[in-house]
């Protein structure tokens, strides 16, 4: 078996394996662009990171999948205390903007969509371009 050296898409994409078991649970309740809204605002938040993380010379690293669904599960907090009674407060903001992300669901979900998908391009020009000069 061939070493997957850290810093691949693969290792990067490996744990978002896990994203569907939300997705399930989101779909149960009949709010499945509200899945997508706080998966993306995880994922762009996570991709920021290693762009500027990079900038400063920071290298790929064998777990940095993680991230990006800590920071799902993470602007998914509101959603979870919801499940336990309590209606969401303007203060659950700190889980990655969720209730104003809410408020303009349909706007944040067109915005957020194509900026993961220039943000997912462009880290992955960085990993191959970093690749390529340390041949």
């Amino acid at each position: 078996m061939k070493y997957r050296e850290p810093g691949t898409l693969l290792t990067l994409l490996a744990p978002s394996a896990l994203l569907p078991l939300g997705f399930l649970a989101y779909s149960h309740g009949g709010s499945v662009p509200h899945f997508f809204l706080h998966a993306l605002m995880g994922w762009n938040a996570a991709l920021i990171v290693f762009l500027l993380s990079t900038l400063i010379g920071r290298r790929p690293m064998r777990w940095d999948g993680l991230l990006p669904i800590a920071l799902v599960v993470y602007a998914q907090v509101p959603d979870i205390i919801y499940v336990f009674g309590p209606y969401h407060r303007d203060w659950m903001d700190v889980f990655l903007f969720h209730i104003s992300l809410d408020e303009v669901l349909p706007l944040a979900l067109a915005v957020l969509t194509p900026l993961w998908l220039v943000l997912f391009a462009t880290y992955a020009a960085t990993l191959r371009s970093e690749r390529h000069m340390r041949r």
